[in-house]
């Protein structure tokens, strides 16, 4: 099938699922019904795609949306960031470790395989490198797919099961900004963007649509978002991107991996959160911020979801940047490692 084909068959699977999230008051709706429903579909053998260029558009919204949202407060709150920094830094090391040690044991992974099937993020890194190196990508693969979509449904059940109210999408009620305001953050964004790309910086599109959005809106230069109905449709499409995770996914290899998906889902969300909790105490930052910039999902997702919950998406955003670039280090430094043993 043509992947214009592919992306449209894709769009019209996930709209299906957004309207029946929506009438169940599913919490975020239009991001877990397109998720949910093109997963299923992509299980199921369909062909579910987003063409690149449209990915690129999402990304670019999303992040002019939480971008500005971006506020002084946020800003203010930047000086008690090392602290929480450092804890994610040492959680972030030790949670690939301890998901070896413990899928080695109890699920029988080789060493190498454990390790970064347990690494929490960088999908397309670990993929990399298992095939440059021999080691078998499905598992890890199969794992990371899993955690994200698992997580994305969680975060937002457990928000409204806690008392956070969560509609169907993001909040409405700010103000519209004028569409001339809202061109010169895309120009400023796509002029970002190859900065971005240059030094390495992981989702470079939507962290350059974020740093624009935000710092139109702290100069005053903009008041207010994108319509409303912009920001639905793309988080409609956000969860379609996340549902062709799935694609070439066959149910025989979920359910051959299935258990190994849960041991890694509860460890490391369970890791995440009990070093959250007291991150949260020790820097005084809230800890719905720790709880979602610390989770193991995926970076704009745990952005969007995190921002629809009252979350500061300065911090997440920063947390979750932070955390793949030190992964990819990480997780260079042990894939050279294993070369350079094997050379041996």
């Amino acid at each position: 099938m043509a992947e214009p084909n592919r992306t449209l068959l894709t769009l019209c699977v996930g709209s299906l699922g957004a309207a029946v999230a929506w009438a169940v008051n599913l919490p975020m709706g239009f991001l877990l019904g397109p998720a949910l429903v093109v997963a299923f579909a992509s299980l199921r053998g369909m062909d579910t795609d987003i063409a690149p260029p449209l990915r690129n558009v999402i990304f670019i919204l999303v992040g002019i949306t939480v971008g500005s949202m971006v506020t002084p407060t946020s800003i203010e709150a930047v000086l008690r960031w090392p602290i929480a920094f450092a804890m994610l830094a040492a959680l972030t090391v030790a949670t690939p470790y301890i998901g070896r040690w413990v899928l080695t044991r109890s699920m029988g992974f080789d060493r190498d395989e454990a390790f970064l099937s347990a690494a929490p993020g960088h999908l397309s890194l670990v993929v990399s490198l298992s095939d440059s190196l021999g080691i078998p990508v499905a598992r890890p693969a199969i794992l990371a797919s899993f955690r994200v979509l698992a997580l994305s449904l969680f975060v937002p059940i457990a928000a409204r099961l806690s008392g956070i109210e969560l509609g169907a999408g993001l909040p409405v009620g700010r103000a519209t900004a004028p569409w001339l305001m809202i061109g010169a953050e895309l120009i400023v964004a796509l002029a970002l963007t190859p900065l971005l790309i240059k030094i390495r910086l992981p989702a470079p599109v939507l962290l350059a649509a974020m740093i624009a959005a935000a710092a139109f809106h702290l100069t005053g230069a903009v008041d207010g978002n994108l319509p409303p109905w912009v920001s639905q449709v793309v988080l409609m499409m956000m969860g379609c991107l996340i549902g062709t995770r799935f694609s070439g996914v066959t149910w025989r290899d979920l359910r051959h991996n299935m258990a190994a998906a849960g041991v890694v889902v509860l460890l490391t969300a369970s890791l995440a959160a009990a070093v959250a909790i007291p991150t949260a105490f020790l820097s005084g930052l809230p800890l719905l911020d720790m709880l979602v910039g610390f989770a193991p999902g995926g970076l704009e997702t745990m952005i969007i979801v995190g921002v629809a919950m009252g979350g500061d998406p300065s911090f997440i955003a920063a947390a979750h940047v932070g955390r793949l670039v030190l992964l990819a280090i990480l997780i260079t430094t042990y894939a050279t490692r294993i070369a350079r043993g094997a050379t041996r």
